[in-house]
């Protein structure tokens, strides 16, 4: 299946043809398990700037296409980091973001044009450029981490 992303500050269209991307992927995509509100309350609550939050707001709305379908990609990742933090209570918001979002971004061509012009800033905002991850110490957030990055490799292609 062909997925396309927009970078919307350029209008720039990345295109990726993948046996990987199918209907059952696709799903798998569009099930969260944070409702909206929790993800908005989650966001509200950490301690950056407004325009840090709406730019994870907008992180959060960022989206492909994928066949006939629109994949909430931007939702998907932030949804991604909520269970994370769930399961590891002790560790930040800014850090799993940037473990989870940072890697997709450098690794996933597609990823790289659509949410790219809102990671680098977003990260700066959590002061995360540079070393982030040598800030992984525990081996099962690592793994974690790694593991929910994994997922989105049939859209590298």
């Amino acid at each position: 299946m062909i997925a396309v992303g927009v970078n919307q500050e350029t209008g720039e269209t990345y295109k990726v043809d993948s046996d990987e991307i199918d209907r059952e992927y696709i799903e798998s995509m569009s099930i969260f398990r944070k409702a909206d509100t929790e993800i908005k309350k989650q966001i509200d609550n950490l301690d950056i700037s407004a325009d840090a939050k709406s730019l994870l707001y907008a992180f959060s709305s960022a989206t492909i296409k994928a066949g006939e379908y629109i994949v909430k990609i931007g939702r998907k990742i932030i949804d991604y980091v909520c269970r994370i933090l769930d399961e590891f209570p002790n560790t930040s918001f800014g850090m799993v973001f940037g473990a989870i979002a940072g890697f997709l971004v450098s690794s996933i061509p597609l990823l790289g044009v659509v949410l790219g012009p809102l990671v680098a800033p977003i990260l700066m905002a959590f002061g995360l450029f540079g070393g982030l991850m040598e800030d992984l110490k525990d081996k099962a957030l690592a793994r974690k981490i790694s593991e929910i990055n994994g997922k989105f490799t049939p859209l590298r292609a």
